[in-house]
């Protein structure tokens, strides 16, 4: 019976060994477990008026993607947001200006904020 408890706690200890080395790997290259954040920043301006689009792309990348921290997916992003451009122009027309630009940052790198679409009014 000692014999059996003791092959028993051997064959423990040794999975508990191969769970700990494989649990502190270096395996953090997996983009799949990135996290980014998406945000609009600009402005446009319709004549005789102030309009706020930004809103509307917010909203859109929110309706896309969720808010806060989430997965890369700058296809439905700019899905979306292209979508909320389409409506702007059919809705003002020639008489709205300015510039929207969807960004694209990964948490904890302050250096990858990237511009993944421009919209010009």
């Amino acid at each position: 019976m000692k014999k059996y408890l003791m092959t028993l706690v051997a064959v423990l200890c040794c999975a508990m060994v191969s769970v700990v080395f494989t649990s502190c790997s270096k395996d953090d290259d997996n983009s799949d477990s990135d996290l980014y954040s998406y945000v609009a920043v600009g402005g446009a301006t319709v004549k005789d008026a102030f309009v706020v689009p930004l809103t509307d792309y917010t909203d859109a990348i929110k309706s896309a993607v969720g808010s806060g921290l989430v997965k890369q997916n700058d296809q439905k992003v700019i899905q979306a947001c292209d979508a909320v451009y389409s409506k702007h122009k059919s809705v003002y027309g020639s008489s709205i200006s300015g510039t929207i630009q969807i960004t694209r940052s990964k948490l904890g790198d302050s250096n990858s904020e990237q511009v993944i679409k421009e919209y010009t009014y």
